[in-house]
């Protein structure tokens, strides 16, 4: 409920002396949020920031909050309110260091405690020395705002936390820096409708996150839940943000980049800004700030530009083409995808992995689940009811006379950490390939995955005169899964289950289905297995090749989580691969699938000049464009045939009597 505390509005510096009443909640919006209500408490939050001072390290003591607010601090309440105005309960705040995130957060908790009677919150640190410096701070915090404003009193500060004389409590929490003994106690006393969670990304205790999240209310209307860090690589912090990214429902994800803290700049003038400031933004500079304008309509200026640069080379002698830390860029990012490195040398280039990104995010899938049943006859593909149901997402449905490549990575294929089965359907050309299907699960048994590899394999080669090429991992579970492909197929061809086919309609989809077979490149003679078998030289020449298409734009990539593993894929001396406890199994299934198109289908759909344009022009069925096509045929015809006259001249001339070869 509602407190009936909420803070009269005054002019800034000036303490209220009456209280008021919050509007009360319409009884027909279950006690949720609405426009009014966020507007009321927005309002309230201001209010009471105007009598806040705190102990500034820019500013020095005693300095009014309100005063000294940043650019990034403002964005993190607006996004919050904003998010409560959608009736969003949890935000996450991703961040750049040293932007006084944890500042503005300390002082909305005081707030939301003392706003409404009762609340129960928790505050968790990674460290209990952080813990106890949170608590001093809040406790002052209370202590100083003027007598005559009202707010609730401190009336116990222990060991259990601190208490307000409006039955609020804040329990004070330490998540560590590693696992220990009593790691899942965390959370697990206490039920809570507030928490602010601090700098996740040292917290190493798993199993203390999982009880915490389960100790959080789901149905209080005035629960909120704050989650803010720096990013440190690919850990626990990363999956809490990307369960934000994924959830647009019901989380905000908020991102705050160094450009974000009004005074990270160089002024005009000064002699830093004679090293650091004069020179124009490069090209790489331009594409930067481009972007962070498109993402959140902020322009970054020469000023601001000029403190990037001292922050990220102080000598200024570095080269343009020369690559950043990515350390660095880790502590002080431009945009969201820039904050999480690897260790290592990332093997993905991050611009482009940036800009696919951005458009996977605007292409729409059709969303599936696979049903297997009890054999291939009774298997079943299904619109999914929630997201969380989402097993098979489908960009393009099959087209005739399409050419197509289903890959298959079955969990535990390749090591012990790639718990997920992943299934990439590839659309090829002559000069490209494009993701058109992709399917995962962390369910599902061997053979019902060789079931699942069927019915794409029949899905897309129903279509009029399309073709389809399989390929799996043979490692781990995928010699079970080339086994279960095999005999299904005898057993829909021949086999018992020859007659239920038929009447299914399924009993043709082995007609333009083929399988890959692998041969080694140094090989002179036939492949020697089905499908492939990774070794550590394998995978370094099959995620070498995916890499240079993907640079090239040659492979369009248009699933966000494909994009997101190759995020986290590095390279240390001759190993590629994610982080321990990360997945690559999307990575893995489209390294396979464009191994197989580059191998046995691209010379072919070469020779017969089936390009992703010229593809684009029969099927538009246009008379200007079909004819502009044979005009443009004729003209390579031509000057393939001049090109093979000069060259047989060249021999002839060779050959005269009297010439010789040097």
């Amino acid at each position: 409920m509602l407190s009936k505390r909420v803070l009269t509005p005054s002019r800034p510096g000036v303490a209220s002396r009456r209280k008021i009443r919050a509007p009360e909640p319409d009884p027909e919006l279950n006690l949720g949020w609405n426009p009014q209500k966020v507007a009321a408490f927005e309002k309230a939050f201001w209010e009471f920031a105007s009598h806040v001072r705190i102990n500034s390290k820019e500013k020095g003591g005693n300095y009014p909050i309100i005063r000294g607010l940043y650019e990034g601090q403002k964005r993190f309440i607006r996004a919050l309110f904003n998010g409560l105005a959608e009736d969003k309960h949890v935000i996450k705040c991703l961040k750049s260091r040293q932007l006084g995130m944890s500042t503005i957060v300390e002082l909305f908790t005081v707030f939301w405690l003392g706003i409404h009677d009762g609340m129960l919150g928790g505050l968790v640190f990674d460290t209990g020395p952080h813990t106890a410096g949170a608590r001093n701070r809040i406790k002052n915090l209370i202590d100083n705002l003027p007598a005559n404003y009202k707010f609730p009193k401190v009336v116990a500060n222990n060991r259990d936390g601190l208490s307000l004389s409006n039955q609020s409590r804040l329990i004070f929490m330490s998540a560590g820096v590693r696992e220990t003994s009593s790691s899942g106690t965390l959370g697990r006393s206490e039920g809570l409708n507030f928490l602010w969670g601090s700098e996740i990304c040292s917290w190493v205790n798993t199993e203390g996150i999982t009880a915490l999240k389960n100790s959080l209310s789901d149905n209080y209307p005035d629960r909120l839940y704050i989650w803010e860090s720096t990013a440190r690589g690919f850990n626990s912090w990363h999956d809490i943000w990307m369960e934000a990214k994924g959830n647009e429902i019901e989380e905000v994800a908020y991102f705050a980049g160094w450009w974000s803290k009004d005074d990270q700049r160089i002024l005009r003038g000064t002699p830093q800004w004679k090293v650091y400031g004069i020179e124009p933004p490069s090209e790489a500079e331009l594409r930067r700030m481009r972007h962070v304008k498109e993402l959140y309509d902020f322009e970054i200026d020469q000023e601001q530009l000029a403190w990037y640069r001292r922050y990220i080379d102080p000598s200024r002698d570095r080269d343009d083409d020369e690559p950043e830390d990515g350390y660095a860029i880790q502590d002080q990012p431009w945009v969201e995808d820039d904050a999480f490195q690897q260790s290592g040398s990332p093997f993905f280039r991050a611009d482009k992995l940036t800009v696919a990104s951005q458009a996977s995010k605007s292409i729409k899938y059709k969303p599936y689940r696979f049903w297997p049943g009890d054999s291939i006859i009774s298997c079943d593909i299904q619109p999914s009811r929630t997201w969380k149901e989402v097993e098979l997402k489908v960009w393009e449905e099959p087209v005739s006379e399409g050419c197509y490549v289903v890959a298959g990575d079955p969990a535990y294929g390749r090591n012990e950490f790639n718990n997920n089965s992943c299934a990439q359907v590839l659309r090829c050309y002559a000069d490209a390939v494009e993701q058109v299907a992709e399917y995962t699960s962390a369910i599902i048994e061997p053979q019902q995955f060789a079931w699942l590899l069927w019915t794409l394999v029949g899905w897309y080669g129903s279509a009029h005169q399309s073709q389809v090429m399989t390929t799996c991992e043979l490692n781990g579970s995928g010699e079970e899964v080339l086994r279960q492909y095999n005999i299904t197929r005898a057993l829909l061809r021949d086999g018992y289950l020859r007659t239920a086919a038929r009447e299914a309609g399924i009993n043709n989809i082995f007609h333009n289905g083929k399988m890959y077979v692998y041969s080694r490149s140094d090989s002179i003679s036939t492949g020697h297995n089905f499908w492939w078998k990774t070794s550590s030289q394998l995978k370094v020449q099959m995620m070498d090749g995916l890499r240079g298409y993907f640079h090239n734009d040659v492979v369009t990539i248009r699933s966000y989580d494909a994009l997101e593993e190759m995020k986290t894929i590095a390279r240390e001396g001759d190993k590629i691969a994610a982080p321990s406890g990360k997945r690559d199994d999307r990575n893995s299934g489209l390294a396979f699938g464009v191994r197989a198109w580059e191998e046995h289908l691209r010379r072919h759909l070469a020779r017969a000049n089936r390009t992703r344009e010229a593809d684009r022009i029969r099927r538009a069925g246009s008379a200007v464009d079909v004819m502009a096509l044979f005009q443009k045929n004729l003209l390579e015809d031509m000057f393939k045939r001049k090109a093979a006259g000069r060259q047989a001249a060249r021999i002839a001339s060779m050959q005269r009597p009297g010439f010789r070869m040097r």
